[in-house]
C-alpha cells in the first residue's frame, strides 16, 4: 500500500512516499518512491499542493491508502494513533507543552484531510516509545499530586528515532533487538540520549518538554529551576521571556557566541577561537555525563550509537565523546570515525562497539501508519 509520510516543521514540510505491507516491513523490503521538502511554509495548504504536484506521478493511478504524521508532543498514548476526533483534541491540547510542533502537525493533518479524505490518517507520536519508562525515571521528585493530576513527568523524545535505529543496529547485527543493550545518541538541532533496554526506552534525556537534558543548538538543557525563579522574583523577569530565551537564545548558539550550527563552531574552535572551544567541549562532557548514566542504568551496553546531523556526520565530536570513556570499555577507532559515509558502519570495534546509524524515523511512520490500518481493517472485518 502507498503511505505518505508527513512531518511539519516550525516553518518547512517534510514528505516522504512510501510502499509498504506486513510482509514488506518484515523482510526490510520497503520502498521509498520518493521524498522532498518544502522551505519557507506559510500555509499548510499551499505546501501540501507542492507535495502532492511532486508525488502525483509516482502514484501511477493508485489511491493513498493512509497518511502519517509525526507528532513531537503525545502525551500518554503508548503507540501510533487513527486520528480522530478525540486524539485531534489531545493533540491541540497538548500544544501547551510543544508549541513550536504540534499545532503545526495539526495544521498538517487538517490540510492533509481535506486533500485525501479518503485515506486513514495517523499519528505517530515522538514520545510514545518512552512510555516503557518506569515510574522511577519518569516521575520527577515533586508531590505525587503534580504527576497524578497535573501530569508533570518526564515523557522523552525522539523516541521515533531512538526506536528506529535500536531495531536497524539488532537488524544489522542479525540479533533481536530483546537480546540488546543500546545506547542511542540523537545529535541535531536538537539532542537526547537514551537507553533502550532489550527494546524498551528505560530512561531518556529530555522530560517534561524537549528542553531538559543535553546542551542543544539553541536549547539549554538541564538547568537549576531556582535559577529560573530567582530571575523571576528577584530581576522581575518576564516568564515568557525566559522560555523564549532557554528554547531559541541558549545552548551552543549562547555559549559560543556564533551559531547554533555545529558545523561553524567547530571551524571557529580549529581556528583557535576559545569560545567554540569551550562550547564544543560542554556539548561533548554533557552527552559523556548521560552515557555514564544509562551504563549504570542497564548494567552495561551491547554498543553506543550515534545518529542524526551531528551524530551521523561530525567525527570530531563523536571523538570528542568518546575521548575518556576507554576505562567503561568505549573508544572510537581514528581511521573508522574519520571515514565518510551514508550507510550504517562501526566506527570503534572497543569492547562496547561504537557504530553511526542513519535515522530512518519517516520510514518507521510509514510501518506504523500500515500497522494501524491493516489492524483497523482485521477490526472492523
Amino acid at each position: 500500500m502507498k503511505i505518505l509520510v508527513l512531518n511539519a516543521g516550525s516553518s518547512s514540510l517534510k514528505y516522504a512516499l512510501y510502499e509498504t505491507s506486513p510482509e514488506a516491513a518484515k523482510a526490510d523490503t520497503d520502498k521509498l518512491l520518493g521524498e522532498g521538502m518544502v522551505e519557507r511554509v506559510t500555509t499548510m495548504t499551499g505546501a501540501l499542493k507542492t507535495a502532492f504536484k511532486d508525488l502525483r506521478p509516482l502514484l501511477q493511478g493508485e489511491i493513498i491508502a493512509g497518511v502519517g504524521h509525526r507528532v513531537v508532543h503525545g502525551g500518554t498514548f503508548p503507540g501510533a494513533m487513527v486520528i480522530d476526533a478525540a486524539v485531534e483534541r489531545a493533540i491541540d491540547e497538548l500544544s501547551a507543552l510543544a508549541p513550536l510542533h504540534n499545532p503545526r502537525s495539526l495544521a498538517a493533518y487538517r490540510a492533509a484531510r481535506e486533500h485525501e479524505p479518503n485515506a486513514t490518517h495517523v499519528a505517530v507520536f515522538d514520545t510514545a516509545f518512552h512510555q516503557t519508562l518506569p515510574r522511577h525515571a519518569y516521575a520527577y521528585a515533586i508531590p505525587p499530586r503534580y504527576l497524578d493530576d497535573k501530569k508533570v513527568r518526564r515523557y522523552g523524545f525522539h523516541g521515533i528515532s531512538h526506536r528506529s535505529v535500536a531495531l536497524r543496529f539488532a537488524r544489522l547485527q542479525r540479533k533481536p533487538v530483546e537480546a540488546l543493550r543500546i545506547i542511542s545518541c540523537h545529535l541535531g538541532n536538537g539532542c537526547s540520549v537514551c537507553a533502550v533496554d532489550r527494546g524498551h526506552s528505560i530512561d531518556t534525556s529530555m522530560g517534561f518538554t524537549p528542553l531538559e537534558g543535553l546542551v542543544m543548538g539553541a536549547r539549554s538543557g538541564d538547568m537549576d529551576a531556582s535559577a529560573l525563579l530567582y530571575l523571576i522574583t528577584h530581576e522581575h523577569e518576564d516568564p515568557a521571556a525566559l522560555l523564549t530565551m532557554l528554547n531559541n537564545e541558549s545552548g551552543m548558539k549562547a555559549i559560543s557566541g556564533l551559531s547554533n550550527d555545529m558545523r561553524d563552531i567547530l571551524s571557529a574552535a580549529d581556528s583557535g577561537n576559545a569560545r567554540a572551544r569551550f562550547a564544543v567541549d560542554a556539548f561533548c562532557y554533557r552527552a559523556k555525563k548521560f552515557i555514564g548514566a544509562y551504563m549504570a542504568a542497564m548494567n552495561g551496553a551491547d554498543a553506543l550509537i550515534f545518529t542524526a546531523g551531528i551524530g551521523e556526520n561530525s567525527a570530531a565530536i563523536r571523538a570528542g565523546i568518546a575521548t575518556g570513556l576507554d576505562q567503561l570499555g568505549i573508544s572510537v577507532d581514528p581511521a573508522l570515525n574519520d571515514l565518510k559515509s551514508t550507510v550504517a558502519r562501526c566506527v570503534g570495534s572497543s569492547q562496547i562497539p561504537v557504530w553511526v546509524v542513519p535515522t530512518e524515523e519517516q520510514l518507521l511512520i510509514a510501518r506504523d501508519t500500515m500497522t494501524c490500518i491493516v489492524a483497523q481493517s482485521a477490526h472492523s472485518g
